[in-house]
Formats: structure tokens, C-alpha cells, sequence
């Protein structure tokens, strides 16, 4: 007999979860720069919709630390300082180093495949120069230790810094092209790491890719400080 959940049938996203996620993706993929003024207005026409499901939608926004509401003046998209970058970073490492693990334990050979077919797609966009794509793939890759891990604790803990992770990541690809194949050789050396379980080689790897990420955005912003 089918069970209750099964049956269940899925509610329709409201306006304003539309919105949001629209919104999300578009401040991801670089379509609106650091501190970017984002027009209710604006987003309201392009969306075809009133005011309130956008207001609502840069609250929700707001709580993930995406955007900043700043009262009488706007929402802008979030601007990391330094610090913002190396917490930010030191937690990434943290949990994505635990997701690794849990994956690894969960269903280690449905993991590895996920990861060896995002890389061939990761490989497919940089030769193509899809720059984009790539990182849209990049994202999908660190991604995959949370969708794998079976801890909805560790992965609400990612979500809470998941869309300023790929923000910075969009942004520094976009600036850094002689730096994506090595990037890309981190990537692939991670999985041949977690193939032969040599964790001291998976750490090792893994700190330096985030460490590498952490050095970039800084320099960046301290251009602009």
C-alpha cells in the first residue's frame, strides 16, 4: 500500500519563493555586483508582479546574508569584508571536510560517481570556455559532499553560507581564468583521494583549494578598501 507521504501531493512555490530563488540565482551567477542597489521597482516589472512578494523576498534574502536591507536607502547585495571572507572560509573547511567524511560512509560508490560525472562536465565547460557553466558546475561539485552526507544538521549548516560561497565563487572565476585549471586538478585530485581513502591527501588538497579561494577574494578586496 502506498504510504501517506507518497500520496502527498506538492504545494504549488508561492510568489514570493519564486521570487527569491530567481533573485538568488541571478545574484550567484554575477548578474548584480557586490553592493549592488537591487530596485524593487525594477524587479517587481521584470518579474510582473506587485512590490510585496519582492519586499519579501530580500527579507528572506537578507536572513541568508545574501542581501542587506538598509531602511530609507534600498537592498543591496551583500559586500564581505575581509573578515567576512576568512570566517566564512574556516567554516566552509570545517564542514565541508565533515560532509566528506559522512559521504563517504552513507553510499560511497553512488558519491563517487556523482563526483566523477560533474567533473567530466566540469572539464567539458572549461575546454568550451563556458565560464559560466563552469562554475555553475563548480558549485553543483562542493555541493554534492552536503547532498550526500545524510546529516540535515550539516547541511543546514552549509545553507546558511551556501549562496555567499558561490557568489564569491562567481565572481573570482570570472576575474581569475589562469587560475581554473589548477582549480580544476584540485578538484579531480579530491576525488582521487576519496577513491583510495588517503584522508591526510583529501585534507591536504582541500585546504589548499579553500586556502587558494580565501588569498583571491582578499587581495580583491583589499583593492577596493
Amino acid at each position: 500500500m502506498t504510504s501517506d507521504t507518497k500520496m502527498r501531493i506538492e504545494q504549488p512555490k508561492t510568489l514570493t519563493e519564486i521570487v527569491v530563488q530567481k533573485l538568488r540565482a541571478a545574484i550567484i551567477e554575477g548578474h548584480y555586483g557586490f553592493g549592488e542597489n537591487i530596485s524593487e521597482d525594477k524587479l517587481a516589472a521584470a518579474f510582473g508582479v506587485s512590490r510585496t512578494p519582492v519586499r519579501d523576498a530580500l527579507s528572506a534574502l537578507q536572513f541568508t546574508g545574501l542581501v542587506t536591507v538598509k531602511p530609507k536607502r534600498g537592498s543591496f547585495v551583500f559586500v564581505p569584508t575581509i573578515e567576512d571572507v576568512g570566517e566564512i572560509c574556516d567554516y566552509r573547511l570545517m564542514l565541508e571536510r565533515e560532509a566528506l567524511r559522512l559521504s563517504m560512509q552513507v553510499k560511497p560508490d553512488a558519491f563517487l560517481a556523482e563526483l566523477d560525472k560533474t567533473i567530466e562536465q566540469m572539464r567539458e565547460r572549461m575546454q568550451a570556455g563556458d565560464e559560466i557553466g563552469y562554475v555553475r558546475l563548480d558549485t553543483v561539485f562542493h555541493n554534492l559532499f552536503f547532498d550526500h552526507c545524510g546529516n540535515r544538521l550539516v547541511q543546514n549548516a552549509f545553507h546558511l553560507v551556501e549562496a555567499r560561497i558561490a557568489t564569491i565563487r562567481t565572481a573570482l572565476n570570472a576575474r581569475f581564468k589562469q587560475r581554473r585549471e589548477a582549480s580544476f586538478d584540485q578538484h579531480v585530485e579530491i576525488v582521487e583521494g576519496l577513491r583510495a581513502r588517503d584522508w591526510d591527501r583529501v585534507d591536504t588538497v582541500l585546504r589548499r583549494h579553500i586556502t587558494s579561494i580565501r588569498a583571491d577574494a582578499i587581495d580583491e578586496l583589499s583593492k577596493t578598501a
